[in-house]
C-alpha cells in the first residue's frame, strides 16, 4: 500500500472512531431505553399473568393437603384438589389447575370439565368464544373452585 493509501486509511479509521464516541455520549445523555418504576402490586399482578403463585400460597396449599390427607382414609381422587374453609365454616373444593405453555383453548376447556370446575363445555366455550378470551389464556397454576362462576374463571385464568 502506498503512502497516501494508509494516510486516507488512518484518517477513515479516525472519523469512525469520533463518529462512534460521538454517538455513543448521545446515548448516555438521551438514552432510548425506558425505564418505569412498578409498584408492588403491580409486579405481583405481572407474575400472576405468568402464573407465577406467593411462596405463602404454596405452603398453605400444601398445608391443607397435608391436613386432608391426614384426616381422609387416604383415597385421595385428584392429588390437586383440596378443601378450603371460608367465613362461614362451609368447606370449598377447589383445585390447583395447570395450564401449560402452547395448550390449545379447547384442551383447557376439557380438562376443566374433566376435573369438575366446571359442569357444561358447551357454554363455558360459547361464553369463551364470546370474550374472544381462548388467546388470552396464561400459562401457570391457578387455584379455581369447583363451581365457580364461569366469568371469574375466565377472568382468572387471562389475568384480566
Amino acid at each position: 500500500m502506498n503512502k497516501q493509501g494508509k494516510i486516507f486509511t488512518y484518517i477513515g479509521m479516525f472519523v469512525i472512531g469520533i463518529i462512534l464516541t460521538i454517538t455513543g455520549l448521545m446515548n448516555i445523555v438521551r438514552p432510548v431505553v425506558k425505564y418505569v418504576d412498578y409498584t408492588d402490586a403491580q409486579i405481583k399482578q405481572k407474575a400472576r399473568e405468568l402464573g407465577m403463585v406467593e411462596l405463602k400460597e404454596v405452603i398453605e396449599m400444601n398445608t391443607e393437603k397435608i391436613n386432608s390427607n391426614k384426616q381422609s382414609s387416604g383415597n385421595v381422587e385428584n392429588k390437586d384438589t383440596y378443601k378450603s374453609n371460608s367465613k362461614n365454616n362451609s368447606f370449598k373444593e377447589y383445585v390447583l389447575f395447570k395450564i401449560y405453555k402452547g395448550e390449545s383453548s379447547q384442551d383447557i376447556i376439557n380438562r376443566l370439565y374433566k376435573e369438575g370446575i366446571i359442569d357444561d363445555k358447551e357454554s363455558f366455550t360459547k361464553l369463551v368464544a364470546k370474550k374472544k378470551a381462548g388467546r388470552y389464556l396464561v400459562y401457570g397454576t391457578y387455584k379455581l373452585y369447583k363451581g365457580m362462576d364461569y366469568e371469574e374463571i375466565i377472568k382468572i385464568l387471562t389475568g384480566k
